[in-house]
């Protein structure tokens, strides 16, 4: 079994979420949190937005390799910065470190959205969109380096993330690739949801439309249409069978339907 870690530090590019999952998991266990970013204001006696205004990120990098080093045996939950991987210093002091890390890995579309919740860092500030994906783009194999274990964590709660990543601790060594693939397929999972919510939001939109116009719910030729493009589409895919689009469509179909009735009877 997986030994339970002294010190866990989170890793991560800003917006994974490593702050509100490390307090959770800190909640959870009854154990104490540090914030690295935290940490170097109070070692700056300034805030970070105030460390980049009056010095530059070099600067900020200096002191926040500084400020890890001092961490390492810290005994409860560390969450770290994005960028804490930038220099090849940190990531030394990562790879030999005592405590165990654990990479929070999103997608960039997930990133954004939490940055855009959060408000806005530094970097977004300054970076263009581009320099923002070759950003995103460049610091994933970097985190991968110096990681212990890897959590996806798109569409999934805080609550949730915490929890897969305690359950790595009551784990057997031969259990964790397993927990990996499941960790992958549960992110999966929770991004088909969320499209199938946004294709319910365009039905009601399209059930509008065949109000206004007085077109009628069903249209045979359209269903059948879409069923046999899928079926082109998708014929060299050897997951993907005719069987399992003729399942899926109906029961997307279907659903769609009863929803744009149910919107057209309305007032």
């Amino acid at each position: 079994m997986i030994k339970e870690p002294d010190t866990l530090m989170l890793i991560g590019f800003m917006g994974a979420g490593k702050t509100t999952v490390g307090r959770e998991i800190a909640r959870q266990h009854h154990s104490k949190f540090l914030d690295l970013d935290q940490e170097i204001e109070r070692a700056a006696g300034m805030s970070i937005a105030q460390i980049f205004q009056k010095h530059d990120e070099n600067y900020f990098r200096r002191l926040e390799t500084q400020v890890l080093s001092q961490v390492q045996t810290f005994n409860g939950v560390v969450a770290t910065g994005g960028g804490v991987v930038e220099r090849a210093e940190n990531r030394e002091i990562l790879k030999n470190s005592p405590a165990t890390l654990v990479y929070l890995h999103g997608n960039l579309e997930s990133t954004i959205s939490r940055l855009l919740a959060e408000g806005q860092r530094p970097l977004l500030q300054e970076k263009s969109t581009a320099d923002f994906f070759q950003l995103w783009e460049a610091r994933d194999p970097k985190y991968q380096e110096v990681a212990n274990f890897t959590v996806e964590t798109v569409g999934k709660t805080p609550q949730r993330i915490a929890a897969e990543i305690v359950a790595l601790f009551s784990a057997n060594e031969d259990e964790l690739a397993f927990l990996a693939l499941r960790s992958q397929i549960d992110a999966f999972d929770r991004q088909l949801f969320d499209i199938i919510s946004k294709r319910m939001e365009v039905v009601l939109a399209v059930a509008n439309y065949k109000k206004k116009v007085g077109m009628s719910v069903s249209q045979p030729t359209r269903m059948s249409n879409m069923r046999a493009a899928l079926k082109v589409d998708y014929a060299k895919n050897p997951n993907i069978s005719d069987e399992f689009i003729d399942e899926l469509m109906t029961i997307l179909l279907e659903t769609a339907m009863k929803r744009e009735d149910e919107e057209m009877q309305r007032g």
